[in-house]
């Protein structure tokens, strides 16, 4: 959500955390930098060093790309034959405007900097600033500048740099703006746009809705003219400048109405476009992911009734590690009915785990010790398809994280003070661990899979499609493995080395099937939040120390 410190509007809950992965991880540095070398390849010549570096940032606030492209907005259209962009950049989620610009600004996600919502009540800016606030540290002769209508950014956010700004109209941002570029010499100069999300909130966030797309219009002629303003600076041919227009994060329509805050797919989507005028336009999209036909004989879970279940304690876990997997076909189901789950989902601080359905056609996961919950949201799974969940509880590095067709969906930190998950419930598919919860799931559910580890996510990519062997590298981790296409009788086999079968109460109804799974790739990297902090800071010249933990990449060619 947005803006409660001035329009008040209606909190959701905070605990729902969802973040991208980061370049920390090998695997995934390693295709990165081949990306980083596809993207100086094919705009043909790097950012030849023609001038004074200089950085303009314009932030839009809930400004969705789709209808940044569809709406006539000739400004931002005419930076694209000189940029690095795309349509498909994600930023963090929860999806709140504290959370996005505290990313943006810092380079790390929330499990660093600490703001989730917008109330910055535990902020870490003092270990993780604003890249403004490094670039004065690396030279205060450079002049940084952040002009802004929502005030916590420089409030919070932005704090020891040359001059701050706030005010209250986006009008009055554009005259500010223009007046810095003609009359001062900035450096690096940030600007913050809100009334785009205004719009968004007041009537819904789409490319179908004239007043948002009207103010998404005004704010490319202010853009215009900030442009301008730039281009007729008298030194401006001496400068190189690196334009950088971005959004905080998407949105979706309610009613008649908008809103953000969550972790659905199009309020985490964004755009990101770096403008520079050595550049040539390259689009950087995600690859379409491969799909496999799934045939087989699955158990139709649909009635309360229809589950099955083991007391077996090797699926209480503890503070241990553990991965629970399984795959979902369903096309529809009321409530919040559980998929694999131990404890009783009457409450979400009740302790154990739960792979649920979820409210609008998605799923989530929760665990809980009786004091504390965790919840995770994913994407759509009512279409008819087959779509693989993953549940990665990590006491190592204090982290859950979530999968989805082998993609990474998002992760959350497990506080210090997190207890045990052993809920001395029953383990059961299609229901929770009371055996009595109200809601089921309606469908088929298969490749059910426990690991005694948190599975690596190119353990879980490379067998999202696949079934489990001997061969598989965690293979003496698994503890149960479900293939649930028995075709006929009142269990479930288990293929695993434990041989937990698992028991139907009653005998459920079997029904030959064939659907699509997506299978995920490897290579489906995009842009993100913290990119652009790191970005910035590698156009200065910075020296990117270790220590700052950043969690982002470059976008831009070599020098």
């Amino acid at each position: 959500m947005k803006k409660i410190f001035r329009l008040g509007y209606v909190t959701i809950l905070a605990s729902v955390l969802l973040v991208t992965s980061c370049t920390n991880d090998a695997a995934l540095a390693n295709d990165e930098n081949s990306v980083i070398a596809n993207t100086t390849s094919k705009t043909g010549k790097t950012a030849l060093s023609s001038g004074t570096k200089k950085l303009l940032i314009i932030g839009i606030d809930g400004c969705r790309g789709d209808a940044l492209m569809g709406a006539n907005t000739p400004n931002v259209h005419a930076l694209l034959p000189n940029s690095i962009y795309s349509l498909d950049a994600l930023t963090e989620a929860p999806t709140w405007s504290g959370n996005g610009w505290s990313t943006m600004l810092s380079g790390v996600t929330h499990l660093k900097h600490g703001v989730t919502d917008n109330s910055f009540s535990n902020p870490n800016f003092g270990t993780y600033p604003s890249f403004l606030k490094r670039l004065e540290t690396y030279n205060s002769a450079l002049k940084t500048m952040s002009i802004v209508h929502w005030a916590p950014i420089n409030t919070y956010i932005v704090d020891g740099i040359d001059v701050e700004k706030t005010l209250t109209a986006d009008l009055a941002v554009k005259n500010e703006a223009v007046a810095a570029l003609t009359n001062d010499n900035p450096d690096a100069l940030f600007l913050h746009f809100d009334d785009v999300d205004h719009a968004g909130h007041s009537y819904g966030f789409s490319i179908n809705v004239p007043q948002y797309k009207s103010s998404i219009e005004t704010t490319d002629g202010y853009i215009g003219e900030i442009l301008a303003a730039l281009k007729n600076r008298p030194n401006y041919a001496n400068e190189d400048w690196l334009v950088v227009v971005a959004p905080d994060h998407g949105g979706i329509v309610t009613g008649s109405t908008g809103s953000h805050g969550g972790s659905s797919y199009e309020e985490r989507n964004i755009f990101t476009i770096f403008n520079n005028k050595n550049f040539t336009s390259n689009k950087i999209e995600k690859p379409v992911d491969p799909t496999t036909s799934i045939t087989g004989k699955f158990a139709n879970f649909n009635a309360n009734s229809i589950y099955a279940s083991t007391s077996n304690a090797l699926y209480n876990f503890g503070t241990s590690s553990f991965t629970v997997e399984c795959r979902i076909k369903t096309s529809g189901y009321s409530s919040d009915p559980s998929i694999v789950s131990n404890k009783n989902w009457v409450s979400g601080k009740n302790r154990g785990f739960i792979i649920c359905a979820n409210t609008g056609g998605t799923w989530k996961v929760n665990i809980g010790d009786t004091q504390n919950r965790v919840d995770i949201s994913g994407g759509t799974i009512i279409d008819g398809k087959w779509h693989h969940l993953t549940l990665v509880v990590d006491r190592s590095s204090k982290l859950v994280k979530t999968y989805q067709d082998g993609a990474f969906v998002g992760q959350a930190a497990i506080q210090a003070s997190f207890g045990s998950l052993t809920s001395g419930l029953p383990f059961a598919i299609g229901q929770d661990g009371t055996l009595a919860y109200g809601a089921n799931v309606n469908g088929n559910i298969a490749e059910v899979r426990v690991w005694n580890k948190a599975l690596s996510e190119a353990s879980i990519l490379n067998y999202t499609c696949s079934s489990v062997t001997s061969s598989h590298p965690d293979y003496v981790n698994l503890i149960g493995y479900w293939k649930g296409d028995n075709g006929s009788g009142s269990n479930f086999t288990d293929s695993s080395s434990k041989q937990v079968a698992l028991s139907f109460p009653n005998v459920p109804t079997w029904t030959t099937s064939t659907a699509s799974l997506k299978c995920g790739n490897a290579n489906g990297i995009v842009p993100k939040m913290v990119d652009i902090a790191y970005s910035s800071l590698q156009w200065f010249g910075v020296p990117i120390n270790l220590a700052w933990s950043l969690d982002g990449r470059s976008w831009l060619p070599a020098n």
